[in-house]
């Protein structure tokens, strides 16, 4: 239960009031904490390095070379939370040891329930292996993890640990901190009915605190916070329901052109209900649902992005049933902050979601300041 006095102490920790802005994309400020996941990507960055192991000998290929790649690689901003061939050096690729580094690394990163939500998405593959006719790799040890750049102290590099339902992009620019986004989630299933996991909602706090506050909404709320579907989305392959719920997240790049992977920051203008207009038990719903977000991460960086959020420009969006079951889709987002959630797909059983930042996705902002502190 969310209590009143979440809005306050929410507030408290941010240190941001209602009409203060940020001037520019967050970045995370904490010295100490760059150089602990420096020093952790570098130790999986030398693990591979040196004479060949038999595997790479016997198939011919590069541990090195699939794990590093240049910061200005094309591969950097084409991530993907499909089942599909994807750059990196994946788990089935490793030895024991590369693993247990790699998870020293996630661990590193993600606070204690955002570690254990990857987990459990990547167990889901379990769930999807035996049933999934499509013919898309499944499994665990379908999850990469590539370098852009080598890990350094002065000069910017960048990491991303991906797999289906997952994608974390991390940008670092020594002396000006680091970002995380885009960071991506998904679940399928959203709610497990079968087997061993059933029971297993692995994204149950995103849809739960979503459905509880839409249908907190007084009727002229709900008025306000339903948005009209994207029909731009729907010219470049994709398609809502008759609700007129998305198919799928907008900020998305699954069957868009590279040119129009950007789209989404002029079609997703802020919309929907004010964080102002409000009840205070309805903000204490929202601020819940944005503690789900950032605490994903360690608390070093959770509140750096919670001190950030814009609270004036914020707005809650939502589109489909009110229902569990029924599909349905929200977003919350600032000028520069976005958060989407779909639970459309498999009979509103399969959820995705997404968030983004307008100016500071993939370290944008962050090597923009870092270049310029340079000269």
């Amino acid at each position: 239960m969310i209590r009143l006095g979440a809005v306050l102490l929410w507030l408290m920790v941010a240190g941001t009031a209602l009409g203060q802005r940020a001037v520019s994309a967050p970045a995370v400020a904490d010295p100490e904490l760059a150089r602990a996941m420096t020093v952790a990507v570098r130790a999986l960055l030398e693990s591979v390095r040196g004479d060949p192991e038999f595997s790479e000998r016997l198939r011919s290929y590069s541990m090195e070379d699939k794990l590093l790649l240049t910061l200005d690689s094309p591969e950097r901003e084409k991530w993907a939370y499909w089942p599909t061939e994807r750059s990196g050096l994946s788990f089935d690729l490793m030895h024991a040891k590369h693993r247990a580094l790699t998870h020293e690394l996630l661990w590193l990163l993600l606070s204690n329930r955002g570690y254990h939500k990857l987990l459990n998405i990547m167990q889901l593959e379990n769930v999807l292996q035996p049933t999934s006719g499509t013919g898309f790799p499944r499994g665990i040890e379908d999850y990469s993890v590539t370098l852009f750049g080598e890990p350094s102290d002065t000069v910017p590099w960048a990491w991303r640990f991906e797999g289906h339902h997952i994608s974390l992009s991390i940008t670092v620019a020594p002396g000006q901190g680091f970002t995380v986004t885009p960071t991506f989630f998904g679940a399928d299933p959203a709610d497990v009915t079968v087997g061993p996991l059933a029971g297993l909602r692995v994204l149950r706090v995103e849809d739960d605190l979503g459905l509880q506050l839409a249908n907190s909404l007084t009727a002229p709320q709900l008025r306000t916070a339903n948005v009209p579907g994207t029909p731009e989305w729907n010219r470049t392959g994709g398609f809502t329901y008759a609700n007129d719920t998305p198919w799928d997240i907008v900020a998305a790049t699954i069957l868009r052109d590279r040119s129009d992977w950007s789209s989404w920051k002029t079609e997703l203008q802020p919309d929907g209900i004010a964080f102002k207009d409000l009840s205070g038990a309805q903000q204490a719903n929202l601020l819940g649902i944005l503690d789900e977000i950032f605490t994903t991460y360690r608390p070093e960086i959770a509140d750096t992005y919670r001190a950030s959020l814009d609270l004036e420009g914020l707005r809650f969006a939502w589109i489909g049933g009110l229902k569990k079951g029924e599909p349905h889709y929200y977003r919350i987002q600032t000028s520069d902050f976005l958060f989407e959630f779909d639970n459309v797909q498999g009979n509103a059983n399969h959820i995705h979601e997404v968030w983004r930042s307008r100016a500071g996705d993939f370290g944008e902002d962050l090597l923009r300041r870092h270049r310029a502190a340079a000269h």
